[in-house]
């Protein structure tokens, strides 16, 4: 990993670590970006070097845990993504990330995570999808957010 990549992850990672703070102090939609700038100690500018608003850091927070998600279980097919075995992962996956995820939840953003996952299929399967297929992603996207978002209180 070069220094540039690592400064990035370090950015991120303070980001996250204030985001998530803050949202235990308050609503997700009444923190400023100088707030959470200020308390993950960067510079505004760096943010927005990187994003261009608090809902687009969420996305990409998502979309990073997707990939590294795949790049651990890699499923081949969209049917092998209906597996118990894979959903089971999934669940295990996300045990570690409790915190993320009910704070998803209470900031009310949890539908974020579903357009996530859609973008995140579709990016994963680029060849023209027949109907069936795009019924079978989308089923699937529906059943982990439903596996995600309510069954978290038990994570």
């Amino acid at each position: 990993m070069s220094s540039r990549q690592e400064e990035q992850q370090i950015i991120i990672e303070s980001l996250k670590v204030a985001l998530f703070k803050l949202m235990k102090e308050k609503s997700f939609n009444s923190i400023t970006v100088s707030e959470l700038v200020k308390t993950a100690g960067i510079a505004r500018s760096t943010f927005y070097r990187h994003f261009n608003d608090k809902l687009s850091f969420v996305r990409s927070l998502i979309q990073t845990e997707m990939d590294q998600f795949d790049a651990v279980y890699q499923p081949q097919t969209i049917e092998e993504r209906f597996e118990d075995k894979y959903i089971k992962e999934v669940w295990h996956s996300l045990l570690g990330n409790k915190a993320q995820i009910k704070g998803l939840v209470e900031a009310g953003l949890s539908h974020i995570y579903l357009e996530e996952f859609n973008h995140h299929l579709l990016k994963l399967f680029p060849y023209s999808m027949t109907i069936d297929e795009k019924i079978h992603l989308y089923g699937l996207a529906g059943a982990q957010y439903n596996i995600i978002f309510n069954l978290y209180e038990h994570i």
